[in-house]
C-alpha cells in the first residue's frame, strides 16, 4: 500500500500492523523472548520496546513534546528523501542496516512480554488517534532522525512500514535453529 490521502484507509492498515506485531510478539515462546534473534540482534523484548519506544515519541510530538532530534543536515536530508523515502513508502521495505536513534534503542532489559505490549498497543493507538486528528493540519510534523519533518499520511505510513517491519523480524521463520 502506498501513502493514502484517505485517513480512514490509512488508520485501519496501520492498526491492522500492529495488530499483525502483537500477534507475532505473543506467539513468541517465554524462553526465546530474552533470546537475541541472531548474531549482534536484539531480542524479541528488545524489538518490542523498541516499537513501543517509537510510538511513545511520536505520540509526545503530536501532543507538543520533543520529537526525534534530526541528525541530518538540510541538504542530505533531500537527497535520502529523493533517493529512500518514496521507495521505502511505496513499497513498505526499510533498508537493511537502517540504525535505530538512540530515543528509541531498547535497553538491556528484561521486558515483561505483557506490560511492554499493552503500553505498545496503547501507544500506537494514541499516536493513530492524533495523526488522524491532525490529518489535514498543515502545522503537523512528526520528525524522523533522517528523513526530517513528516506530514500526517507520511508518518503514518512510516509507521506501519515500521511496526511491519518489526512484526517480520519476530515471524516464525526468522527462530528456525
Amino acid at each position: 500500500m502506498k501513502v493514502t490521502t484517505d485517513a480512514r484507509e490509512a488508520s485501519s492498515d496501520h492498526h491492522r500492523a500492529v495488530r499483525e506485531f502483537v500477534a507475532a510478539a505473543r506467539a513468541i515462546e517465554p524462553t526465546r523472548w530474552e533470546q537475541p534473534l541472531g548474531e549482534g540482534k536484539w531480542t524479541p523484548a528488545q524489538v518490542a520496546e523498541h516499537v513501543r519506544l517509537s510510538y511513545e515519541i511520536f505520540s509526545a510530538q503530536l501532543s507538543g513534546g520533543q520529537g526525534l532530534r534530526i541528525r541530518t543536515s538540510w541538504w542530505m536530508r533531500q537527497l535520502l528523501r529523493w533517493r529512500f523515502l518514496g521507495g521505502i513508502l511505496q513499497q513498505g521495505v526499510l533498508p537493511a542496516g537502517a540504525r535505530a536513534p538512540r530515543e528509541v534503542r531498547p535497553g538491556d532489559g528484561p521486558f515483561d512480554k505483557d506490560a511492554v505490549l499493552v503500553a505498545l498497543e496503547e501507544a500506537a493507538a494514541e499516536a493513530e488517534a492524533g495523526l488522524v486528528r491532525r490529518w489535514a493540519d498543515p502545522t503537523c510534523v512528526m520528525t524522523h532522525h533522517v528523513f526530517g519533518n513528516l506530514r500526517p499520511p507520511e508518518g503514518m505510513r512510516l509507521a506501519t512500514v515500521h511496526t511491519r517491519h518489526h512484526a517480520a523480524q519476530l515471524a516464525p521463520r526468522a527462530h528456525t535453529d
